[in-house]
């Protein structure tokens, strides 16, 4: 019996491994940013439940900004095999500990390269606040300024510093230059990312192309993005904070150590001398 669990747990611990991947990032929860909106412009309705498998881990990676994070020629199919590899290593290393804990920990390490993606892109999104607000503030300007939207558009770049934000709207400003449609030059944009404030800078500028009355919503926005920059500040300086404790306790217990250690060396030398 022992026999037959050793020989088709790798077996079962490899199908969990790929159900796990499956479930977790074969498909992306609907966003609840301006949904009445989303529905009034129609943007973006891609039709998820038609893609392949690997093109909804292809469309994972892009969203999470793989390629700024492990290289400009990560794919999904590369980082599947990284992950088995991970796998593999990681169950035959925990083999010798135990029996059960090795399929586990095999599935966690080998997951590890998928769910750290989504932490890094909350990272970026956090750095991105303060350039979103920069470009809300200055197509604001433009627009009021009587700059066409797709002008506006193609420069926006300019106010942009995060590599990766900036590469995005570089390449937003080719596309409608070069194909002059705001639409698909946004949808392309927008499949860059995983940000909700991006989503909806691309709702409002479709809503500004289409009307040209979404000026209200792009400060709206502006304003919300001011408040979460400030709860991202003070999440920074509580870390920050928490940082300086540390090593203040760090010190303090480094201090106490050599007055303890010179305390007991010379109580040690006066009982040797008075021995």
């Amino acid at each position: 019996m022992r026999g037959m669990i050793i020989k088709y747990l790798p077996l079962v611990a490899a199908m969990l491994f790929g159900w796990f991947i499956l479930s977790v990032f074969g498909r992306h929860p609907p966003k609840k940013v301006y949904g009445k909106v989303r529905d009034f412009t129609g943007l973006l309705r891609t039709k998820i439940s038609k893609r392949s498998f690997s093109e909804r881990m292809q469309s994972f990676l892009e969203k999470n900004g793989a390629a700024y994070h492990y290289g400009k020629k990560v794919t999904a199919a590369k980082l599947f095999t990284v992950s088995v590899l991970l796998f593999g290593i990681s169950f035959f290393a925990f083999l010798r500990l135990s029996l059960f804990i090795a399929p586990i920990a095999g599935v966690i390490v080998g997951a590890l390269p998928w769910i750290l993606l989504p932490v890094l892109n909350k990272q970026d999104n956090d750095r991105m606040l303060p350039e979103l607000q920069a470009v809300h503030h200055s197509l604001s300007l433009q627009l009021k300024a009587g700059v066409h939207l797709s002008e506006a558009l193609s420069e926006m770049y300019t106010n942009v510093n995060l590599k990766r934000l900036r590469d995005a709207f570089c390449s937003l400003g080719s596309d409608i230059i070069m194909n002059s449609d705001v639409f698909a030059a946004l949808e392309d944009f927008q499949k860059k990312f995983n940000n909700r404030y991006i989503d909806s800078f691309c709702i409002t500028v479709l809503q500004l192309s289409e009307s040209g009355k979404a000026s209200d919503l792009l400060t709206d926005i502006s304003d919300q993005m001011k408040d979460m920059e400030k709860i991202v500040l003070e999440k920074k300086k509580g870390k920050l904070d928490r940082k300086i404790t540390f090593y203040q306790l760090g010190m303090l217990v480094c201090v106490l150590a050599v007055a303890m250690y010179a305390c007991l060396s010379y109580m040690l030398k006066s009982a040797i001398n008075i021995g």
